[in-house]
């Protein structure tokens, strides 16, 4: 029993439900802040300090709410995740480039998070996994 514990494989999605949850919680936390309440500051950084047009932060912060909410119930994942990780790749190393890193490591965690979920998919606990098995199961009822 010890053995398996520490060397088994242990259940892959449950670990990528929790990172999937955990992931689009805090992306819908940090969208909701910008766009209901912080989108002038937000705006002030994309546009000042990073030289972007404003529509881009904008674009950013509905990722960061919408790609969020897609990633907490998992569906679209792999898109969603690719759209959140440039996203926090960005924050990283564009808007906290010169920062400590004390305030690039939140958008990097986030960023790895990401690419986490863009290798792995949804896992079995999304409605990613849902639709593919209804799919699946569609195809073998044409084909049998």
């Amino acid at each position: 029993m010890i053995e398996k514990y520490l060397f088994g494989s242990g259940n892959t999605d449950i670990a990528l439900l929790v990172a999937r949850i955990w992931t689009g919680a805090m992306m819908v936390y940090h969208g909701s802040i910008k766009l209901f309440g912080g989108m002038e500051r937000f705006l002030e950084t994309v546009t000042q300090r990073l030289h972007l047009p404003a529509w881009m932060g904008w674009a950013a912060a509905l990722i960061e709410l919408l790609g969020g909410a897609c990633l907490t119930i998992g569906i679209l994942t792999r898109p969603a995740a690719m759209a959140v990780a440039i996203v926090m790749a960005v924050a990283a190393f564009g808007a906290h480039a010169t920062d400590p890193w004390s305030r690039k490591e939140f958008a990097l965690c986030y960023f790895v998070f990401c690419c986490v979920l863009l290798a792995a998919g949804a896992g079995s606990y999304s409605i990613d996994a849902i639709l593919l098995r209804k799919q699946q199961h569609s195809q073998s009822n044409r084909l049998g």
